[in-house]
């Protein structure tokens, strides 16, 4: 959960986003958090991004899919693993 946090204030409680749920999304939606954690007694259960992070996000996955797909026609990935950690610290997560 460490990599969903970087700051305090993008924990948000179910019950918060309940009771002032169009504040909150404003909040998010005027990029003052990229993100919002949302945590169901102490346990994160989902996450709110605000819709450039989100275009963002899918436009990496894409550049990746690609160059992966590019990478395996050229035979490039024959013997190469990347592990999970080792991909999600390039990807800076």
């Amino acid at each position: 959960m460490a990599a969903l946090i970087e700051r305090s204030d993008q924990l948000v409680s179910l019950t918060d986003l309940t009771r002032r749920g169009s504040g909150i999304f404003d909040k998010v939606a005027s990029s003052k958090n990229d993100r919002l954690v949302v945590l169901r007694k102490a346990e994160p259960i989902a996450v709110v991004l605000n819709i450039s992070s989100f275009e963002a996000m899918l436009d990496e996955m894409e550049r990746l899919r690609t160059e992966v797909m590019a990478l395996h026609r050229m035979g490039g990935l024959a013997n190469d693993r990347v592990s999970h950690n080792e991909l999600q610290q390039s990807l800076g997560f």
